[in-house]
C-alpha cells in the first residue's frame, strides 16, 4: 500500500501546465459554436444591392438572378432567392440576415447573422455562419477591385455553427455575389436638391438628399432611417412642381411610389405620397394616388432666410395665435377639458401649465425647446413701432421716441429690483388681455418686414411672434410659414378672407386647407382688416405707447414702494 508521500508525488508529477494540455488539442479538433442570443446587431460588411446566383449541391442556378438589397438599417439584408426550372432544390423564397459579428481569419472573413424566413421556427434554424471572400483573390491575382465594384464568393453554413466553413467554396449554400449595372435613374428637383436638409412642420421627420446616389432619406425624430427613396421615373414636370414614381425601401420592405413635389417658396416646399405598389407601372394610378385626397406635407429647409410677410397691416384678432398645442397634453394638464382654441373661452386662474403663466392654458409645441426668458426692457418693442415703410420724418416725433427710450433705460438701469420687478408676467400689465376672446390687434410687417406679433404682447416668451420665411397663395387662401420666435419651430398660418373685410386665421404644423373645423393641434381665430401699418391714425400708436408708459410708472411705483 502507498503511503501519502508516495500519493502526493504521484498526483503533482502528472498535473499539467495549460499550455501543455492546450498543446495537446489537435488542429483537426471540432470547434465549438457558441451564439449570444442578445447581442446587439452590427454594420454588415457587404451592403447592396447584389446579383448573384447560388448553388446547393445540384447546380448552379443562374437564370433567373437573384438578388440582395441594403435595409434602410445597415444591420440587416435582404436577400430574394429566385427559383431555376432546371435546377433541383431551388425556390423562389425572401430571407432576411441581420449581422451579429465579423472577423478575419486568413484570406476569408466570416460573419455571423440571423436569417428570418417563413421556414425558420428555432434558433438552431435562425442563426448561420458565412464566410466571404473577394472572388479576385480567389483567382490568385492581387485584389484590384473596390469593395465599391468587388465580386464575392460567400458560403453559408447549414446549422447553426461554423463547422466545416473553412473557405468561401465549400458550404451548405454557395453564392457568387456582383454588382448589378448602373441604373439610369431620374433626379429630384433642383429647388428640392438645394438646401439638402428638409424638416416637417410636424417634428415627426426630417428629409436628407444625399447627392453621392441621389437619394432621399427619411429620418425620425430618433435618428434613425425610416424610409430611403430612389427617383425612378418622372411623369409631370414644370418649374414649380414633379410628379415622380420612386423605389423606396422602408425597414427591409421595398416597391413602388407616386411622390409629387410642389415649390412654394426658396426654403418651403409640399410633398404629397402615394399607396406603396409592387410595380411600377402602378404606383401613380388612381387606386394608389388621388391627387385630391391625399394629405400634404409641409417641409420647411434647415436655416431658412427670413422673408418678408405677405399681407403687411393691422388687423383686430380675436381668438389665439399660438403656439399650436398637442391636444392630448393639453387635455391632460386641464383633466381632459380644453379651454384654449376653437372658440372656447379662457378660464381665468387656469392650470400654469408648461409655460409657467398665470391664467394661461398649456400651449407647447411638439418636442417644445425649453423657452429662454428675458426681462421685458430687452424687448424694444415697448417703444412706439412705426411702419418700415412709414419711418417718421417729424424731427419732434424722432426726438420723443428717442427721450421715451432714454426714460426706459433710466429705470431700468436704476437697480435691480426693478428688473425683478418688470420681469413678472406681462398679464399683470394693464392692457393685457388674457381672455383671447376680447379684441385685440395682429400686426404684420410693422414691427418688422418679417415678423407676425400681437398688440398688446402679454407675455416675455415670444409667445405670440413669428418670424417669416416663405409664403404663397392658392384658391383665394393665403399660406405663410413662419417659425416661432420662442421654441423655433414651424407653423403654418392660413389666412382666408370670409366676407368684407374679415377673415379666420387658422395657425397649425400643417397647413389647413379644410373647411371644417380645424383638428385639435390647430388655432383659430378672427380677423378684421384695420388697415396698413402706420395708416391706421393716431389712436393704435397712442393706445400702445400709454400701455407701456403706465408700466413704466408701475415699475417706478414698485421700486419706490420697495425702497420706502
Amino acid at each position: 500500500m502507498r503511503s501519502n508521500d508516495d500519493m502526493n508525488d504521484y498526483f503533482c508529477k502528472g498535473r499539467e501546465t495549460l499550455q501543455n494540455l492546450c498543446d495537446q488539442i489537435p488542429g483537426d479538433a471540432l470547434l465549438y459554436s457558441l451564439f449570444r442570443e442578445s447581442a446587439e446587431p452590427v454594420k454588415c460588411p457587404l451592403k447592396g444591392p447584389f446579383i448573384f446566383t447560388y448553388n446547393r449541391g445540384h447546380g448552379e442556378c443562374k437564370s433567373p438572378v437573384s438578388n440582395i438589397e441594403s435595409c434602410t438599417e445597415e444591420s440587416r439584408l435582404l436577400l430574394s432567392f429566385q427559383a431555376c426550372p432546371d435546377v433541383q432544390g431551388t425556390e423562389s423564397t425572401v430571407e432576411e440576415l441581420t449581422c451579429l459579428a465579423t472577423w478575419k481569419d486568413g484570406n476569408s472573413r466570416y460573419l455571423v447573422g440571423l436569417v428570418s424566413h417563413h421556414h425558420a421556427i428555432s434558433n438552431e434554424e435562425r442563426y448561420r455562419c458565412f464566410v466571404y471572400e473577394k472572388i479576385s483573390s480567389l483567382m490568385g491575382g492581387p485584389s484590384m477591385l473596390s469593395s465599391k465594384d468587388a465580386e464575392y464568393k460567400l458560403a453559408q453554413s447549414g446549422d447553426a455553427t461554423c463547422n466545416g466553413l473553412d473557405s468561401a467554396e465549400v458550404g451548405s449554400r454557395i453564392m457568387s455575389l456582383r454588382k448589378p449595372p448602373i441604373a439610369e435613374r431620374c433626379d429630384f428637383p433642383a429647388w428640392f436638391k438645394g438646401p439638402r436638409h428638409w424638416h416637417a412642420l410636424m417634428g415627426n421627420a426630417v428629409y436628407n438628399y444625399h447627392s453621392n446616389d441621389g437619394s432621399v432619406h427619411i429620418i425620425k425624430p430618433n435618428g434613425y432611417m425610416e424610409t430611403r427613396a430612389l427617383c425612378e421615373q418622372i411623369n409631370k414636370q414644370t418649374p414649380t412642381e414633379m410628379m415622380a414614381v420612386v423605389h423606396y425601401t422602408t425597414g427591409c420592405q421595398s416597391g413602388f411610389m407616386c411622390m409629387m413635389f410642389y415649390r412654394r417658396d426658396t426654403f418651403v416646399i409640399e410633398i404629397q405620397t402615394g399607396k406603396p405598389a409592387i410595380r411600377l407601372e402602378d404606383a401613380c394610378a388612381p387606386d394608389h394616388f388621388d391627387i385630391n385626397k391625399m394629405a400634404y406635407i409641409t417641409l420647411l429647409a434647415s436655416n431658412p432666410d427670413l422673408a418678408i410677410c405677405p399681407m403687411e397691416g393691422i388687423y383686430s384678432l380675436r381668438g389665439a395665435i399660438g403656439p399650436p398645442y398637442l391636444a392630448t397634453r393639453h387635455k391632460r394638464n386641464h383633466n381632459g377639458k380644453s379651454h384654449l382654441g376653437h372658440g372656447h373661452h379662457h378660464h381665468e386662474g387656469a392650470d400654469s401649465g408648461n409655460f409657467g403663466h398665470k391664467g394661461h392654458s398649456s400651449l407647447s409645441f411638439r418636442n417644445a425647446e425649453r423657452m429662454e426668458r428675458g426681462s421685458w426692457h430687452a424687448n424694444t418693442r415697448g417703444l412706439p413701432v412705426r411702419s418700415r415703410r412709414n419711418a417718421p420724418k417729424d424731427p419732434q416725433e424722432h426726438q420723443q421716441q428717442q427721450q421715451e427710450a432714454l426714460v426706459l433705460e433710466k429705470v431700468n438701469s436704476s437697480d435691480t429690483s426693478v428688473g425683478f420687478v418688470a420681469t413678472r408676467n406681462r398679464r399683470d400689465v394693464p392692457g393685457c388681455v388674457p381672455n383671447y376672446n376680447a379684441q385685440r390687434q395682429l400686426w404684420v410687417g410693422c414691427t418688422a418686414e418679417n415678423l407676425i406679433d400681437v398688440s398688446p404682447l402679454c407675455s416675455v416668451d415670444g409667445e405670440e411672434e413669428y418670424s417669416c420665411h416663405g409664403s404663397w397663395s392658392e384658391n383665394s387662401t393665403f399660406y405663410i410659414i413662419a417659425r416661432h420666435k420662442g421654441s423655433k419651430h414651424g407653423v403654418c398660418l392660413t389666412y382666408r378672407p370670409t366676407e368684407g373685410t374679415a377673415a379666420k386665421l387658422v395657425v397649425g404644423d400643417a397647413c389647413y386647407r379644410g373647411t371644417q373645423k380645424p383638428p385639435d393641434h390647430h388655432l383659430e381665430a378672427n380677423l378684421s382688416v384695420l388697415g396698413k401699418c402706420g395708416e391706421t391714425g393716431a389712436s393704435a400708436a397712442q393706445v400702445h405707447l400709454a400701455n407701456w408708459l403706465l408700466l413704466v410708472a408701475m415699475a417706478m411705483a414698485s421700486w419706490l414702494q420697495l425702497h420706502s
